[in-house]
């Protein structure tokens, strides 16, 4: 037994409370942040560095309305994001005009602020009572708008000048509406007083760091902090960069911010940006959003980054982003890993903030763009261990979807069952890993065999330790929320077996395309996706045929099969057990290979006494008298072929 493990806590129980927090956010993990970045985001790192158990199921506030009209004496500055609704906020508000046809001062101007950061994307579409400015106001209501260019010009009133407002009234860098209104001798338009109204647009523009070619991996004319090569978008990952690093006058970041938090260029994990971009257009996960400055940032950001699934994290002075989304874990924490010092792990959340049922809102463009409740997200496994309803209510304030909210709250519910805090003191063979990336737990001392996300770690440079604070990822989760099965993994727990595990796991469909090695550098391509590459049914596994392609020689063809029997070719394949696929082919020539079925899935897996083993697939054989299940060869979203997900034992990670 390793020496580390003299000092272990375990809260096991229903009623487990380990109210560890993420404490201070430690330097020493930094890696490659400048001293100014650091300085730059000290005070910010100070005032969210303790986050509780529950980091990524706090409910965010709900959010003022988009349809009112902000009067106030010293507004706020609106910064909207996506395309949306919005009222404005008044700046200017005037009756004038010379006595005709009786009426005195027939005219009304109303000049409002729509969105700081322009210019912004456009068009700005004027609107009355949501929808398309009734045809009952011609003659009697004009409009004139501005995107928000530096410089700009002042709104005009289309009825003539106003008291208070002239050409030195512009509101440069910002969208504006003027609304122009004649009233009657006969008092019929506005008998009712004035309509509802507001506009549509599509808001500011954003860096996208797949677009900068002097990012790693990035190409095109995008750089930060020029936003003259911004474009529009309703990607949350990208407006979450965009926000934390901060609007800026034209001049470039060293002029005066306009809004946002502020950190420097090295204070923000882009390629996590970049990374989380993506899946959220594999998702279609999109948001339209408001906040106002002087307000609360860190809630600003937040709520930007709920729209995309994650939450804001800090590794010492560098903001990165956790997201939900399919991981591959890479690599292993075993008892060996461990380093002298205490191992807490919380054996399950504590019953009150398990949930299994979860009623989302969302703003519903055609319900007047109202936060309005969806359809609730219930899990009946989880309803029945609970045995009574456990709910709560979370708006989702910059999502307009019904469905991604549904996605989002699926995730909620998952998020409140996940193990967490685990908190490690290990060794510093694991230093290089970073928050948000997945290593695989197998401590039996602590009843741990799962997947598990870094939320946070800290590096002790005087004693060479790392301390990491993880929560547990259970593979079959990802498939539930986005709606590709009907029956959620069950809910991990301290001692749940690798069996359990991997049943979990198969749920998921596993894509044939995350099953590939470092060793024999390959991965699977299947040869018909619409089918499966692999079939089970009661007693039998069919194989299909495939191709292979391998980094350093291309496609190698496999030959198909049927499997009766395990890989100690005696015990016949049993109905409704999860098998893991393999073979091995140290040529690597392809054709006819000897394939395996096996219920333990280290004995599929690479090591360093099989270096030629290659795994096909994972699949439960169907129950009896049931159909045969499928397995799916299509491969995920963003998923690079040129980035390792499996690691031989004695091989470092890219």
């Amino acid at each position: 037994m390793a020496k580390a493990l003299k000092v272990v806590g375990i809260v096991a129980g229903a009623v487990a409370l380990v109210a560890t927090g993420l404490g201070a956010v430690g330097v020493g993990a930094v890696f490659g942040a400048s001293t100014a970045g650091i300085a730059g985001v000290a005070t910010l790192v100070a005032g969210v560095a303790n986050i509780g158990a529950r980091l990524l199921t706090k409910p965010p506030p709900a959010r003022g309305s988009v349809t009112d009209t902000v009067l106030d004496v010293e507004p706020s500055s609106p910064y909207l994001m996506g395309e949306g609704y919005f009222a404005g906020v008044m700046r200017h508000k005037v009756g004038y005009g010379p006595t005709i046809d009786d009426v005195p001062n027939p005219y009304l101007l109303e000049a409002l602020a729509l969105c700081v950061a322009g210019p912004i994307a456009g068009p700005i579409t004027p609107q009355t009572d949501f929808g398309a400015v009734d045809s009952w106001f011609s003659g009697f209501l004009e409009t004139d708008t501005r995107l928000g260019a530096t410089p700009d010009t002042a709104l005009v009133p289309p009825y003539g000048a106003a008291p208070g407002w002239s050409s030195s009234s512009a509101m440069s860098g910002t969208a504006a509406i003027a609304w122009n209104y004649r009233f009657d001798k006969e008092g019929e338009r506005y008998a009712s007083g004035l309509p509802a109204r507001g506009v549509v647009a599509q808001w500011v523009k954003v860096y996208d760091p797949r677009k900068d070619s002097t990012q790693p991996g990035g190409s095109g004319s995008h750089r930060l902090g020029d936003e003259t090569t911004y474009e529009w978008s309703e990607n949350p990952a990208l407006h979450a960069g965009t926000y934390a690093f901060g609007r800026y006058s034209p001049l470039g970041q060293g002029s005066k911010r306009i809004i946002g938090m502020g950190l420097p260029a090295e204070g923000i994990d882009w390629e996590g940006v970049s990374a989380w971009a993506n899946d959220c257009e594999a998702n279609n996960w999109r948001m339209f959003g408001l906040v106002f400055e002087p307000g609360d940032r860190w809630q600003n950001l937040r709520d930007i980054c709920i729209a995309g699934g994650a939450e804001p994290l800090f590794a010492g002075a560098v903001l990165g982003f956790h997201w939900q989304r399919p991981r591959v874990a890479l690599d292993t924490i075993t008892e060996a890993d461990l380093a002298d010092g205490s191992q807490e792990v919380t054996a399950m959340q504590s019953w009150r903030d398990r949930l299994n049922t979860l009623q989302p809102r969302y703003l519903e463009p055609t319900s007047n763009w109202s936060l309005i409740a969806a359809n609730r997200v219930q899990v009946s496994e989880f309803l029945t261990e609970d045995g009574e309803e456990r709910i709560e209510d979370v708006p989702f304030n910059f999502v307009k979807d019904a469905s991604q909210a549904a996605q989002l709250a699926a995730y909620w519910l998952w998020g409140s069952r996940e193990l967490t805090p685990i908190t490690l003191t290990l060794m510093p063979r694991l230093r290089a890993y970073r928050p948000g990336e997945c290593l695989h737990l197998d401590l039996p001392q602590l009843g741990l065999d799962h997947d598990a996300v870094i939320l946070r770690r800290q590096f002790d440079p005087a004693t060479g330790t790392m301390t990491m604070t993880l929560m547990t990822e259970t593979p079959g989760k990802h498939s539930y929320a986005l709606g590709l099965t009907g029956t959620a993994p069950p809910t991990p727990t301290i001692g749940q077996t690798a069996q359990e595990r991997d049943q979990g796991a198969a749920l998921t469909s596993l894509p044939t395309g995350y099953i590939r090695n470092q060793i024999t550098n390959s991965w699977v391509t299947d040869a018909d996706p619409l089918d499966g590459l692999v079939q089970a049914s009661e007693n039998s596994i069919t194989i299909e045929a495939h191709t292979r392609t391998y980094l350093d020689r291309g496609n190698v063809s496999i030959d198909g099969a049927t499997l009766t029997v395990e890989n100690d070719g005696t015990t016949a394949i049993a109905a409704d057990t999860v098998y893991h696929i393999f073979y091995d082919d140290a040529t690597r020539s392809g054709g006819t290979v000897s394939y395996k079925a096996t219920q333990n899935s280290t004995v599929a897996a690479l090591s360093a006494s099989t270096p030629a083993r290659h795994r096909v697939a994972t699949i439960r054989t169907a129950a009896t008298g049931q159909p045969a299940n499928s397995g799916s060869g299509q491969s995920p979203p963003g998923w690079d072929p040129n980035e390792w997900e499996e690691y031989g034992p004695d091989e470092d990670p890219p």
